[in-house]
């Protein structure tokens, strides 16, 4: 039986996903590997932010095609006010949306088709501070066309909920920051794209495929 110091030296893994068999499997594998440790299996995204402001987590397993809620919106939220490693498992071939997770923020990308071994990959990359797109997302992300940008992954977050309408006090609350904050940020994203007032910066952003 693992001593307490083992387990508080693990990493903990968060899996949202709405599928029970994905649930099983990936407690199955991480069980193989002493130290990772399967603190909770979502089958919701609504409640991952309450789960993540209870408890430590230090990995995020999030799958894009989730019920009710888009994966990217949760992904935006979790990454822009919690700053947490997120790495995207999905089944989905829509490389579009992976390639906007990525710009959001997050740090791997690994098909739900890929061999076990590339899961575990990927969390050792992101837990250095690397990105990791396993062979079979990279093929397809290959096709889309990559702009420079220096948007943070808090400015995106702050982007995408400006692009759903929501205001200055909405995305404060939705990320936890101070209404100076994101006002804050809105100017540099005034700047960064080289615009000069907040209702061009969608225009701007959209012209450049950030969103």
């Amino acid at each position: 039986m693992a001593s307490d110091a083992t387990r508080s030296s693990r990493h903990k893994i968060l899996i949202v996903d709405d599928h029970p068999l994905t649930h099983s499997g990936l407690r199955l594998l991480f069980s193989q590997y002493p130290e990772y440790e399967v603190v909770g299996a979502l089958d919701r995204c609504e409640i991952t932010t309450a789960f993540i402001k209870a408890q430590p987590v230090d990995i995020v397993l999030l799958d894009l095609n989730m019920p009710n809620v888009r994966g990217v919106d949760i992904l935006a939220e979790i990454v822009g006010s919690h700053d947490m490693t997120v790495i995207i498992l999905t089944g989905e071939r829509q490389f579009g949306e992976i390639d906007y997770a990525l710009k959001l923020g997050a740090r791997g990308v690994v098909s739900k088709a890929d061999p076990p071994d590339e899961i575990i990959a990927a969390c050792e990359a992101a837990l250095a501070g690397e990105v990791y797109i396993s062979a079979s997302m990279r093929s397809g992300l290959s096709t889309i066309e990559q702009l420079p940008t220096s948007l943070s992954s808090r400015q995106m977050a702050i982007l995408h909920y400006l692009a759903q309408g929501e205001t200055n006090k909405e995305i404060s609350y939705r990320l936890a920051i101070a209404q100076p904050t994101v006002s804050f940020h809105i100017g540099e994203l005034r700047r960064k794209l080289g615009v000069a007032s907040n209702r061009k910066i969608i225009e701007r952003a959209q012209a450049l495929r950030l969103i």
